[in-house]
């Protein structure tokens, strides 16, 4: 049996209800909520409520949770991008006069799944920004490179001071896997930067159960660059051949040659990753291989 790490207090977020979610208040009429795996929000506006995605994982739930607080009727649907871990429950959103915004590029992903479950948006922009005010509201999107998947979206709430960036990090936690299977790794860390240009106190971001401050943000970044640090040291000091040789590897397998050297690659960026980060943030143990080879690669290549 695998054994984990217990996950520090400060990374395990609130408990979640018998209902299954928890709805979190984020700001006047802004709400956050969560089922602990994953996350989103929502915005009462004068008419109607605006949200963002529609996690399964949530599923009806989420309309439990804007019940909960409004008796007013979803106008508005927002896709952050086109993975159907968080907007593969739209459909139960549905209905006439939803009007579901997303990028092009979103949309174009969408329309080639053929997937029920997520209905295609009608009303789509092209390029980096776009500006929509609802209800005296003011939502700006902007979409400035693949940091997670081509079309992901920053959600940004001016006035209320809320930025969604939905997989962009896990709050108080290591990225999952490799960078949140970020498709373009210099892009995600330019990311970290970019989210720090807005003017925000609380993020949300996609997944598990607590909602972000701009600290947060600052202290997955640094964890990149040590992640990028360790990896660079590595790919320096590891060589490929020496580390075929040392496990006897033949001369004339090369994919395995590259596969045990990569994976020395890691374990030597491993050791030289300050130790610190297993009391800063939590599935450290979980995701450090993952994160690694994600950089290392990416270090080596880019």
């Amino acid at each position: 049996m695998t054994e984990f790490a217990p996950v520090p207090e400060f990374a395990t977020g609130p408990a979640i209800p018998e209902s299954g979610y928890r709805v979190t208040e984020l700001g006047e009429g802004a709400y956050g909520i969560t089922s602990g795996m994953v996350n989103t929000m929502f915005l009462v506006t004068r008419n109607g409520v605006v949200v963002v995605d529609a996690p399964p994982d949530l599923g009806e739930r989420l309309l439990m949770g804007i019940e909960e607080v409004t008796s007013k009727p979803i106008t508005h649907l927002i896709y952050s991008h086109a993975h159907a871990d968080h907007i593969g429950s739209a459909h139960l959103l549905a209905r006439d006069g939803l009007t579901i915004i997303a990028h092009e590029i979103t949309a174009r992903f969408i329309e080639k799944a053929h997937d029920a479950n997520r209905p295609l948006p009608n009303e789509t922009f092209a390029g980096p920004s776009n500006a929509l005010t609802i209800d005296d509201e003011r939502f700006v999107f902007d979409y400035t490179g693949d940091w997670h998947q081509a079309g992901n979206l920053f959600i940004h709430l001016p006035e209320r001071k809320i930025l969604t960036a939905i997989d962009s990090f896990t709050v108080k936690n290591a990225p999952f896997f490799r960078l949140l299977f970020a498709p373009h790794v210099p892009a995600y860390f330019d990311a970290m930067d970019q989210m720090l240009e807005y003017d925000f106190d609380t993020v949300v971001s996609g997944h598990m159960a607590m909602f972000g401050t701009p600290e947060d943000v600052q202290t997955n970044r640094e964890y990149l660059r040590d992640l990028r640090s360790s990896a660079t040291e590595a790919l320096r000091t590891v060589d490929l051949r020496e580390a075929s040789a040392a496990v006897g590897v033949p001369d004339n397998n090369r994919q395995a040659q590259l596969k045990v050297w990569m994976d020395a690659v890691v374990a030597r960026a491993a050791e030289l990753m300050p130790a610190s980060w297993n009391t800063r943030l939590g599935g450290t143990d979980i995701f450090l291989a993952d994160n690694l080879n994600a950089v290392a690669w990416s270090v080596f290549m880019d």
